[in-house]
């Protein structure tokens, strides 16, 4: 426990460092900060004394009959409302010029970070991690450790320098109340660490909590047709309100514990107070060198004394949960990344041939799925992949993509190993239209262009004419500009699917890849397709993965996979005779149909 304990005190010290390392883009604007919250301590320090020259005044006028030069008098009212005034507006300027800084240049430049990170972490963090998860640590994390900034430069600023120098001042007025004021400090300090350590616990489990529920609304909305279609509002509902109590009852603990440190503190101030009185009425009265006016400025001095101390114990509170907060930012952004190799060039006019060479991939360890592959795709030639659901059709399309790299064996392209090339230059031979379409906010001009940005725009209207899109399109009320909602909500499946088909037929690669392209389209829409694909294949290698056998049975050579291995290979006449897998599944879908 002791070591477990003494681990994580060590990495919530490294986190704080890396914490002050990122604030670097904005050192100029704290420097700044800095300076002018040192002359608000320094007038602060001023105040006192001035107050305590006015009220030794009054009580000697009072006391002694000794009368007040009113000039003088009147000269110091005027400088003590100066000193405060100047003090409130660098106090202002100060908490101007964080919040400027910390929200345009720190948090901004995190986010842009993990913007930036997301292109770079492999697809199976990506497909391992809720969408949800990683937008909590984008902004609710954040925007925590955005707010820290504030805490910390509090605590360094208007804690620690302000508590040196108020000790100093103290001293010198008076060092027998100003030990009776010291001797409450490692009091306040001990009190606020024990709390704060304690309450990071909480935060880190609330944190978590947090994720799953923005994974949650994220999954609702997305699948929001779904959850009204089973009329599963309330079972989300429950899971909704079950997941914001757990995260209620960790926050609760975490805030709970936090949030006794401040009036800990505050009530040990208190107690200074009291001895303050006591001790510096009973020398004031026995004439012992203190004045009125000293006991007056000395117990304004104790006042500024505790602020310093409930600003550090403040800031201790807030910290742990930033920390909780910045292990999750540090860890997605510390996260493993794709390793890319340029060893090798990529030729400049790839012709398509593709081998498998003794390929071994499982996404876990402990589930083998492709298995010594070996495998050899002439250029220009069709394959047709084909097999029972989960015995690796797509598997092999994410090894060709780089999506996943093999953990034995290689991929070439044109005698070339793809893992020795960067993946950007990989993804360059592949056109690729797969089943579930993705279409993006924007035109539909947009949206097909997206196949290749520096298109003009009658290649893309020829683009969309070979996919036979251009007659909905043009039915549209603004063509072309019609604006695709988030969702895509206001254009149907199949013309989802033909628009993703004309951005495959604009981007013009060597190789194509269709991962049932036509599964939401039409019959009659499929047979113009499937003709207007033949064409769009000639002198391309193509890998076309269907479950519908009738669109393969031209194929060059067709692919029977399954538990990760090629069963069967052959042309289609050729796997019907030989009466194998491949035989059973067309001989089922056919038997289905004449039902």
């Amino acid at each position: 426990m002791k070591e477990k304990k003494k681990h994580d005190l060590k990495g919530a010290f490294k986190v704080v460092i890396r914490l002050i390392k990122d604030m670097k883009g904005i050192s100029g604007w704290l420097i700044t900060a800095i300076v002018i919250s040192l002359l608000s301590v320094c007038l602060a320090m001023v105040a006192p004394s001035l107050l305590g020259n006015l009220t030794d005044r009054v009580y000697n006028l009072i006391n002694q009959s000794i009368p007040i030069d009113r000039l003088a008098f009147g000269r110091e009212i005027a400088l003590l409302i100066l000193v405060y005034a100047v003090s409130a507006i660098a106090s202002l300027l100060t908490e101007l010029i964080m919040n400027y800084s910390v929200t345009r240049h720190f948090t901004c430049r995190i986010r842009t970070e993990m913007s930036g990170k997301i292109s770079k972490i492999p697809i199976k963090t990506v497909d391992s991690t809720p969408n949800g998860e990683i937008i909590s640590r984008m902004t609710h994390d954040v925007s925590i450790m955005g707010s820290s900034v504030h805490s910390i430069f509090g605590v360094v600023i208007n804690g620690v320098i302000r508590l040196a120098v108020i000790l100093v001042v103290i001293f010198f007025e008076n060092p027998m109340l100003a030990m009776a004021v010291v001797v409450f400090v490692p009091v306040s300090i001990i009190l606020s660490g024990v709390l704060a350590s304690r309450s990071e616990k909480h935060f880190n489990e609330s944190r978590t909590a947090s994720g799953k529920i923005y994974s949650l609304c994220e999954e609702n909305l997305t699948g929001f047709d779904t959850v009204k279609a089973f009329n599963l509002e309330e079972s989300q509902n429950k899971r909704y309100h079950e997941i914001i109590e757990d995260y209620s009852e960790k926050a609760k603990k975490g805030y709970v514990v936090s949030g006794m440190v401040q009036p800990i503190v505050t009530l040990v101030n208190n107690l200074a107070y009291i001895v303050i009185c006591v001790l510096g009425g009973y020398l004031a009265i026995s004439g012992k060198g203190v004045s009125a006016g000293d006991l007056v400025a000395f117990v304004m001095y104790t006042k500024l004394f505790s602020a310093p101390l409930e600003s550090i114990a403040s800031g201790m509170s807030m910290l742990q949960s930033t920390i909780a907060s910045a292990r999750r930012v540090y860890g997605f952004l510390d996260g493993e990344e794709m390793q890319e190799n340029e060893q090798e060039k990529p030729n400049k006019d790839i012709l398509g041939e593709v081998v498998f060479d003794d390929v071994y991939f499982s996404y876990t360890p402990d589930k083998p799925l492709i298995d010594g592959l070996s495998l050899k795709i002439r250029a220009g030639q069709k394959v047709a992949i084909v097999g029972p659901t989960g015995g690796g059709k797509t598997t092999l399309v994410n090894l060709l993509m780089r999506f996943y790299d093999p953990q034995k064996g290689r991929i070439l392209v044109d005698g070339k190993d793809i893992s020795k090339m960067h993946r950007e230059s990989v993804r360059e031979f592949f056109g690729m239209v797969l089943q579930d379409t993705v279409l993006f906010s924007g035109t539909v001009f947009d949206n097909i262009a997206y196949g290749r940005p520096t298109a003009g725009k009658e290649e893309v209207i020829r683009a969309a004419e070979k996919a036979h899109v251009d007659l909905f399109i043009n039915s549209l009320a603004d063509g072309y500009e019609t604006v695709i909602n988030e969702d895509s909500t206001n254009i149907s499946g199949g013309q989802k699917q033909l628009l993703t088909i004309a951005r495959a037929y604009l981007a013009d690669r060597p190789i194509l890849i269709l991962d049932e392209a036509t599964s939401n389209v039409d019959t009659r829409t499929e047979l113009i397709l499937q003709q207007t694909m033949d064409e769009l294949m000639k002198d391309r290698t193509a890998f076309v993965i269907a479950h519908r056998l009738s669109t393969i049975e031209n194929a060059d050579i067709i692919l029977v996979v399954d538990n990760g291995k090629i069963v069967e290979r052959g042309t289609h006449a050729e796997l019907i005779k030989a009466k194998g897998l491949y035989a059973k599944i067309h001989a089922s879908q056919y038997s289905n149909a004449s039902v």
